[in-house]
């Protein structure tokens, strides 16, 4: 896919919350660079919300569009990249399993925090998020790829939340190993299907 645009994401020399960004940019074909900050507190104003990452687009008349916050930045280029559905209906749908991923892994962090801090805390709190929020969302998530024909979240070709699935079980399973192919072979199936895009190898491979 070409682009009159080119794009620079400004973020840490590190996976992080660029991961996807960059993966997004590579599948895309787009012209894109990584621009690293040099001294943050001083650069950190310089953003829109004081806060990395930041995508800036560089059209083919000079102008630039610049955005913030990681999901507006991933679901931007995912549409860019003809990523996000071929209907509002789909790009919806998109977004509605994006947000459940982001949000089980967002509440997720105050049990992992605990765990080097406050072991015995630690097995009460993960304890609770375990029954009342991980499990009963991973069978929701499974019980939708498996009345999928594609095995894909949304029609028939890989989609923006396919690929933050693969992002999403890493980082659940970094913590504790829940997402198994015998538990959730379906999560399990599309997730080593993304493991395999070459692109997705690239990005993962850099910052080692």
């Amino acid at each position: 896919m070409s682009s009159s645009s080119s794009y620079e994401l400004y973020y840490l020399e590190t996976h992080g919350l660029g991961l996807l960004a960059r993966i997004l940019l590579s599948m895309g074909g787009f012209e894109w660079s990584d621009m690293f900050p040099k001294n943050w507190s001083e650069e950190k104003a310089t953003t829109p919300l004081g806060k990395l990452p930041v995508l800036t687009e560089t059209r083919a008349d000079g102008t630039k569009f610049v955005l913030a916050e990681s999901s507006a930045i991933y679901s931007y280029i995912a549409r860019k990249a003809k990523l996000h559905g071929d209907t509002e209906e789909e790009s919806a749908l998109i977004d509605q399993f994006y947000s459940s991923w982001y949000s089980t892994v967002v509440s997720g962090r105050q049990s992992r925090n605990l765990r080097e801090s406050n072991p015995e805390q630690y097995k009460v709190e993960y304890s609770k998020y375990l029954e009342k929020e991980l499990r009963p969302t991973l069978a929701k998530h499974e019980q939708h790829l498996a009345s999928t024909s594609s095995g894909y979240y949304v029609g028939n070709k890989l989609s923006f939340v396919d690929i933050a699935t693969k992002m999403a079980v890493d980082r659940i399973n970094s913590h504790e190993v829940e997402i198994t192919e015998q538990a959730y072979p379906h999560i399990y199936k599309l997730v080593q299907e993304v493991s395999e895009l070459e692109v997705v190898k690239e990005q993962l491979s850099r910052f080692g």
